[in-house]
């Protein structure tokens, strides 16, 4: 029997500390997991414990990057932490590896509003398990006075392994890089 997923949303009184339990069963053993987000005066970090590791506690460090508003949520069997900036949006995926018997981070996607004419606007995504790189952007054309998307851009990209545990601000860094990287050189 799948269990259902619930989130459990917390804000504690204090304007500095809100935190975000989700539970999850994230290695398919019928028996709940945790993963909770704790957003600090400093950044947040994430915990979470899984039953097959006899609910030992995993912590990140404190990770600084991001938006101004960070949240967890589940969406079939994978845990998204989605990270809000003003003019756009990461989205971090994270699901249990049987294999590794780790939770491992399967993909990266990110959404930019681009500037007020929405030049740079676009969305990119980034398939760890596949290792494939895709991503749409746009310029806005003075002359025509709308958007103009620059051609698709799709790049298999060697297949590289973040567990949930050693995500960081070093790992985001390196994800933004890659991002980066194959933007049209006009966005640069």
């Amino acid at each position: 029997m799948k269990l259902k997923t619930t989130l459990f949303f917390l804000l504690l009184a204090s304007k500095v500390l809100a935190q975000f339990d989700i539970a999850i069963d994230f290695d398919n053993d019928s028996i709940v997991d945790k993963a909770t987000m704790i957003n600090i005066e400093t950044g947040y970090k994430l915990t979470f414990s899984l039953s097959s590791q006899n609910n030992k506690n995993h912590t990140t460090e404190t990770i600084t990057l991001g938006g101004q508003k960070n949240t967890l949520s589940v969406s079939k069997n994978i845990l998204i932490l989605s990270s809000q900036f003003m003019r756009g949006e990461n989205k971090f995926k994270f699901r249990y590896d049987s294999a590794l018997k780790e939770v491992r981070l399967i993909g990266y996607d990110t959404k930019n509003y681009g500037n007020a004419t929405n030049d740079g606007s676009g969305n990119s995504s980034y398939n760890l398990n596949i290792g494939v790189y895709e991503a749409t952007w746009n310029r806005f054309d003075k002359k025509l006075k709308k958007l103009v998307p620059y051609p698709k851009i799709r790049k298999k990209l060697p297949i590289k392994t973040y567990l949930l545990q050693d995500f960081s601000d070093k790992m985001i860094e390196e994800l933004d890089k890659i991002s980066y990287d194959l933007l049209p050189s006009a966005l640069k």
